[in-house]
């Protein structure tokens, strides 16, 4: 696991499983005051980016991705048919329950942590980091699995405690 992704995953399980209950709305901050610029940017600029992706149009974002971030999906055709299966497994977003950003080593990352229709017991982690104005971290992760009341932790997370 790289070290941001690390630093990305370590973020959202310190959240714990309180912070995904059921039935609990996202609830936006009252004001932008505590986020820095970066961090603004990473909301705005992620929730449009977030918007593209749930309705498969990719080019965007794609295009904000660094070279090293595309390499991760090979081109775009790779990436495209990686979300049309998560469309067609998951289906469309069902309960926003969090948003949040903060920033790590000069990454400013917007985090959505969602339901989705086909995976109803499930709460999923969206992660988008920003470098400036390119996207150099996104990834999806499983953060609880309402199903048998079990939070997910990345098996290499408990290897180091």
């Amino acid at each position: 696991m790289n070290c941001i992704r690390w630093v990305v995953t370590a973020a959202l399980l310190t959240l714990g499983p309180g912070a995904f209950a059921q039935g609990t709305a996202a609830t936006p901050p009252s004001g932008s005051a505590a986020r820095t610029p970066a961090e603004q940017f990473a909301l705005t600029r992620g929730r449009a980016l977030m918007l593209e992706f749930y309705a498969v149009k990719l080019d965007g974002l794609w295009n904000a991705f660094t070279p090293d971030v595309q390499q991760q999906w090979g081109d775009l055709s790779g990436f495209r048919a990686f979300r049309q299966t998560g469309v067609q497994q998951y289906g469309r977003e069902t309960q926003l329950v969090n948003e949040q950003t903060f920033t790590r080593a000069g990454e400013s990352f917007y985090v959505r942590s969602a339901v989705f229709e086909g995976a109803p017991q499930q709460v999923w982690g969206l992660v988008i980091g920003f470098t400036g104005l390119r996207v150099t971290t996104f990834a999806i992760n499983l953060l609880e699995d309402r199903s048998s009341d079990q939070t997910a932790v990345a098996p290499a997370l408990l290897a180091g405690r």
